[in-house]
């Protein structure tokens, strides 16, 4: 028995996006669209990665915080869903990372506040670290999409996502929310306010949340070892310094507890309607605790007078904590399966320090420099053991290193990556019909570990690369405007790469000491209208990629088997392409009604090992899209607002040779699929409101292409906000 197919084709309706003229519609907040289409002037000189146009050249989206009040956020990367050129993918239910033009994991960067959430233990496929987050924490979420390494570094190559906080408002107030979901009857409290001052100014916030299992649609219903909490807290104080500077001291964490990688508990490749009976290859898998605890001290200047109109430093540390425990399939005396007599427990904690600079002097009127530099230090504190179920005893796991053992949980303990890079960028007005952009980045890195003697020996291994960007816009009457982007993107080889041993769809991946960086090189090409009723935009990319890295059938001392497992190691294959286009509008139909949409689609193809034959890239999201048409309702300036949105994607049967092992997608493709919601907020004064929408009308049965749990059914999400 096959996954239920829904009849509504979404073809049609993507085909008419296809024809939209486009504009920037990651939000549905009047102030985040104007923002929004600010980006498209060349006036717009502020310090936030989406707003230093002159800048960045590749295409930007903008969702802001509104988007959590509006539409059903469980974990943060929802808030991203539904915005332009975006897949939100999601392995378990507590987790969620975003595809960006084809690339994920340690191939998309994640920041907050711009400084770095990836770390040197970012692996390569879907991971949970934007989830580890709270929503309910961001002023707004700014992509890049497309490569940003000539700004930001490694890891850019797909594109970059910071996560902007809020700061402490001008005045005190108290804000508290409560959210509630009958799709997994999960509810999430916040309380949070500012305190203001003359001479400083606190904003904090705690926030929990629990859910219990998701029920799917399509008659697949709940789904087993779906729940989890998590807990959450900021706390940030500014406070203004001599002349133009002002100091900020945040601290912000997140705990995620107990949550169970489904996938690897059920097998998704027979009837998802009996999830619950079916047995995959694992009885426990467990991710517990999952942390992110951040610190830093700003000193940041602006609208400053003399040579130095706007500065800044940063400096702090961070910790990034996964547990996971793992049980197997084994079999009892009679031969028939049972769960395996041992269970492994794997810690594994990141620490990191860093700063960064920036400066931008005093040039020639039209022309706009930002000169930065930044270092981070990640140093692996790893551990674990495995337990006897029956007799409760315990054994570390080691690797012999140089004769010595040494502790190892997913990565030899001690384990340490140190990156360095400085940057020049900046831009020319010539007159006021042009802007052309240019910046140069060198970056460094070194990782020095002890993968153990049976895994390549002692690692000491360093790479260095110039990431560069150039680009152009021409500004025409009427709102239009050409632009052109060349941008370049690498990635340096992580820990992750150089000593994980670790479980993956259909074996095992050993470490590979010998891996160089993925370097890549996009060309872009978009149109653009901005207008009092009507914005839009299209954008055509195509992308190289140079010493690809995947995962490849390799052999330990000789077998292809390690402790029964087929063994993979990464490596550089060859090259990748990527090209795509990308659509997205907001149109003002009348003073009541507007109107967003967007789509995108994405086509890959890479060689294998020395460029022989070629293969689709693997995660490649299908034909997507999503339309949404609002009315304001009640007095015009309530701020009250009902809203009908359909999204959907397309079959996606292109698959590489990795995604037919990953039992998170289906034998031949992922079924397309089409969903209908109506949404709609209620203000009750200037101090209450009440959100709510009826989800998935239709109660369809469908998965997010490469995602491991199947999405909720038709369910009802209910908010209620309070500000005093």
């Amino acid at each position: 028995m096959s996954r239920p197919n829904p009849r509504f084709v979404p073809r049609a309706w993507i085909a008419v996006l296809l024809v939209l003229p486009t504009g920037l519609a990651a939000q549905s907040d009047t102030a985040a669209t104007r923002r929004a289409r600010q980006l498209d002037t060349v006036t717009t000189v502020e310090r936030t990665l989406a707003e230093r146009p002159l800048l960045q050249g590749g295409a930007i989206a903008i969702a802001g915080a509104e988007r959590v009040r509006s539409a059903p956020v469980r974990i943060l990367p929802d808030v991203l869903r539904e915005s332009p050129g975006i897949q939100v993918q999601q392995t378990n239910s507590g987790h969620g990372t975003v595809i960006l033009r084809g690339l994920t994991g340690n191939q998309v960067l994640l920041m907050i506040d711009g400084i770095r959430l990836n770390t040197a233990t970012v692996r390569d496929g879907p991971n949970q670290y934007l989830a580890l987050v709270d929503p309910e924490r961001i002023a707004r979420i700014e992509v890049i999409r497309g490569p940003g390494s000539a700004l930001y570094g490694s890891d850019a190559m797909g594109g970059v996502v910071n996560i902007v906080t809020k700061n402490p408002g001008r005045r005190s107030e108290v804000e508290a929310s409560l959210t509630y979901a009958t799709a997994d009857r999960g509810m999430r409290a916040h309380l949070g306010g500012s305190l203001g001052g003359a001479r400083a100014r606190a904003r904090g916030g705690l926030t929990i949340s629990a859910a219990d299992d998701l029920r799917a649609g399509g008659g697949i219903g709940e789904q087993p070892h779906t729940g989890y909490s998590s807990y959450a807290g900021d706390l940030v104080v500014e406070a203004p310094l001599r002349g133009c500077h002002r100091l900020t001291m945040t601290g912000q964490g997140t705990m995620l507890r107990d949550v169970s990688r489904f996938d690897r508990l059920v097998n998704f490749r027979l009837d998802p309607a009996m999830a619950s009976t079916l047995q995959g290859r694992d009885t426990e898998f467990v991710f517990d605790p999952q942390t992110h605890l951040l610190g830093v001290a700003r000193v940041d200047g602006t609208s400053c007078e003399g040579w130095m109109p706007a500065s800044g430093i940063a400096a702090g540390a961070a910790l990034q904590r996964e547990g996971r425990l793992q049980r197997g399939i084994g079999t009892d005396a009679m031969g028939v399966a049972a769960p395996a007599p041992d269970r492994e427990y794997q810690r594994d904690d990141t620490r990191t320090v860093f700063a960064t600079a920036h400066a931008e002097p005093r040039v020639p009127h039209g022309v706009h420099l930002r000169v930065g530099l930044d270092v981070y230090d990640d140093l692996v504190s790893s551990h674990g053991y495995v337990e006897t179920v029956a007799g409760g005893v315990r054994t570390p796991t080691t690797r012999s290193a140089g004769g010595e053992m040494i502790p190892a949980g997913r990565f030899p303990d001690g384990a340490r990556m140190t990156t360095a890079g400085a940057y020049a960028n900046g831009a020319r007005l010539l007159g006021s019909r042009v802007r052309l952009l240019g910046g140069v980045r060198y970056d460094r890195s070194r990782v020095t570990l002890r993968a153990g003697d049976d895994f390549g020996g002692d690692v000491d291994a360093e790479h260095s690369a110039v990431s560069g960007q150039a680009g152009a816009a021409a500004y025409f009457d009427g709102g239009f405007v050409l632009s052109a982007h060349y941008g370049q993107g690498f990635r340096a080889p992580n820990i992750y790469d150089l000593s994980t041993v670790s479980v993956v769809p259909g074996g095992v991946v050993l470490p590979s000491a010998d891996l160089e960086p993925e370097r890549s090189s996009t060309l872009e090409l978009s149109v653009r209208k901005s207008g009092p009723r009507v914005s839009g935009g299209t954008t055509v990319y195509a992308t190289r990629i140079t010493g690809f890295v995947d995962r490849m059938p390799g052999a330990y001392q000789g077998d292809t088997l390690y402790d029964g497992m087929r063994v993979f190691r990464a490596a550089n294959i060859g090259e990748a392409w990527i090209r795509g286009v990308e659509l997205h509008a907001d149109a003002s139909l009348n003073r009541r009604l507007t109107m967003r949409a967007q789509a995108f689609h994405t086509y890959g193809s890479q060689t294998g090992p020395g460029g022989e034959g070629r293969e689709p890239v693997g995660r490649i999201p299908p034909l997507t899209g999503a339309i949404a048409v609002r009315r304001a309702m009640g007095r015009m300036g309530s701020g009250s607002w009902l809203e009908f949105a359909v999204r959907g994607a397309g079959r996606q049967e292109r698959l590489s040779e990795r995604d037919r092992r990953d039992s998170r997608i289906q034998e031949g493709g992922t079924p397309e699929y089409t969903i209908a919601s109506v949404r709609g907020a209620v203000y009750f004064g200037s101090a209450t409101r009440v959100s709510m929408g009826l989800e998935n009308l239709f109660d369809r049965g469908y998965r997010e292409h490469g995602s491991g749990i199947d999405a909720p059914g038709r369910h009802v999400w209910l908010r209620l906000d309070l500000v005093r």
